[in-house]
């Protein structure tokens, strides 16, 4: 008696469906927990689990835009959408998923070059999954995301990137060489220009200062020169300018009118000299 009741009754598991029949055709679908059938008649033709799952797409040979032949693999991640259409939509649907997705890897990788593949690899990873994502919609899965695992070239060509690579960094070497000389010599340069410039600045700032004291020092003598007793002073002073030039004379051949051994007379001849200087 118990086994005849259990026969009326199918418990189902947690995140899991089944798709029951009634004489080979489609009746209602199954949800997690107790339900119920006619024996005999209704049975349990398929049975679908709604976690995600992950296959392994196997790793295949594609050509790059630019010719190259490499190994590539990924991860398939999908879930059961729609049971009905799980059942019903395709014989095998999660193998025909994994081959669409190998087909679809290839026509991706096939519309970039190498550089790329390694660069947007995000990039193919979506636009893999946008490819796959409505296909097997119609078989009531859907592709969760796309990982691409491995991608590998052959030996001839690791070694030619390998050289391009060294290449690569031999010429910024040499840039980076090349800039910090460049920037040496600049700052060397912009150096001796600023040093030129405060030696400039320094001269003429010297001129400056000869100038105003020249021209204070004429101020104070014209001033002085009102009074007697600044003419004589005016006097005096040029021609004490004078014996100091003519002690730079000596030694030297010159042609003098003075008589150098009586300094009373050479005193006359420069205070005359300025008088008519003055004159």
């Amino acid at each position: 008696m118990g086994a005849a009741l259990r026969s009326f009754f199918v418990p189902v598991p947690h995140q899991t469906v089944c798709v029951l029949q009634r004489f080979g055709k489609y009746t209602r679908i199954l949800t997690p927990g107790l339900n119920w059938k006619i024996p005999f008649i209704d049975e349990i033709a398929y049975e679908h689990s709604l976690k995600e799952q992950a296959f392994m797409i196997y790793a295949q040979n594609a050509v790059t835009k630019d010719n190259v032949i490499i190994s590539i693999d990924g991860v398939l991640y999908i879930k059961v959408d729609d049971p009905f259409n799980c059942s019903y939509g395709a014989q095998k649907p999660i193998d025909y998923a994994q081959i669409l997705a190998q087909s679809v890897m290839r026509a991706e990788i096939g519309k970039l070059t190498l550089d790329q593949t390694f660069e947007e690899r995000e990039k193919m990873n979506g636009l893999i999954l946008a490819g796959l994502s409505e296909a097997v919609q119609e078989w009531g899965l859907k592709c969760l995301r796309y990982e691409i695992k491995d991608i590998k070239v052959t030996e001839n060509v690791r070694k030619a990137m390998n050289m391009e690579a060294e290449a690569e960094r031999t010429k910024r070497t040499q840039i980076l060489h090349s800039e910090a000389k460049q920037q040496s010599q600049i700052n060397l340069a912009e150096g001796e220009r600023l040093s030129k410039i405060l030696k400039a600045e320094g001269l003429a700032q010297s001129i400056v200062i000869r100038s105003t004291a020249t021209v204070q020092r004429i101020e104070a003598i014209s001033s002085a020169m009102n009074s007697e007793e600044g003419d004589l002073a005016a006097r005096f002073n040029l021609a004490e300018e004078y014996l100091e030039a003519f002690k730079k004379l000596e030694g030297k051949q010159v042609l003098v009118n003075s008589d150098v051994n009586n300094p009373k007379e050479v005193i006359r001849k420069a205070l005359d000299m300025v008088d008519a200087r003055l004159k």
